[in-house]
């Protein structure tokens, strides 16, 4: 099973939640409202941040990383996007897997959050997150160190694709 989040998800979340939210205050009061919208942000914050201790015992399988060798990438590195929306348990991961290769190789990248930018997911085709993209290939779902290194070796010995 590929770790990774369906957009259509992520929009239904912050789709479902508010009208929960209003659907509950015009019924019953506002108080009522106001404490699921509440309970709810509060909820989705602490799933995305315990996730990697909790993925296992809710189906997804484990998100342990898999270290890439000591000097991981090639001279020239393609400059890499993360493609990220902010209810992806997945997102941070891949995220903090990025910034420790930087860390080691001086790898270039940047993060878009696309949760709300349906122009840039219908401009590059995604349909779900982490999308990781460099050279013009991309990299869907969870990913290890490892994995990311090999994806980053591989784009930068191909040449340049348009997206």
């Amino acid at each position: 099973m590929q770790q990774r989040c369906h957009l259509s998800m992520v929009w239904l979340t912050w789709l479902a939640l508010p009208a929960l939210a209003v659907l509950l205050t015009l019924l019953e009061n506002w108080v009522a409202g106001v404490l699921v919208l509440g309970i709810g942000v509060v909820a989705q914050v602490a799933y995305v941040r315990w996730f990697p201790w909790v993925s296992r015992w809710i189906g997804y399988g484990s998100v342990a990383d898999v270290r890439a060798e000591t000097k991981p990438l090639a001279d020239k590195l393609p400059r890499v996007t993360l493609y990220t929306a902010n209810v992806c348990p997945f997102c941070p991961i891949v995220s903090k897997r990025l910034k420790q290769l930087q860390q080691k190789s001086g790898l270039e990248f940047e993060e878009v959050d696309v949760t709300f930018r349906p122009h840039v997911v219908r401009a590059k085709g995604f349909q779900s997150v982490p999308v990781v993209e460099a050279n013009g290939q991309f990299l869907v779902g969870n990913v290890t160190s490892a994995q990311l290194v090999s994806f980053l070796k591989q784009a930068a010995e191909s040449p340049q694709t348009t997206a």
